[in-house]
């Protein structure tokens, strides 16, 4: 294997890696939140339960 092919393989091992640490972290986050305000985490996940997948929101807070 050539030194680009190893270093792109790398790359993309530590952003597999990040993904993961990522969304455990916002599972922590959630959980946090459960336990501090219960009515809060609710309306984050009724918010979010149904979001579309291009990246923008539906949200009651906004009117959207």
């Amino acid at each position: 294997m050539n030194r680009l092919e190893e270093m792109i393989k790398g790359a993309e091992e530590v952003k597999q890696r990040h993904s993961i640490d990522s969304r455990h972290d916002a599972e922590r986050a959630l959980q946090r939140l459960k336990a501090a305000d219960l009515a809060q985490y609710q309306a984050f996940i009724n918010d979010h339960e149904m979001a579309p997948r291009d990246g923008t929101r539906r949200s009651s807070h906004t009117g959207g």
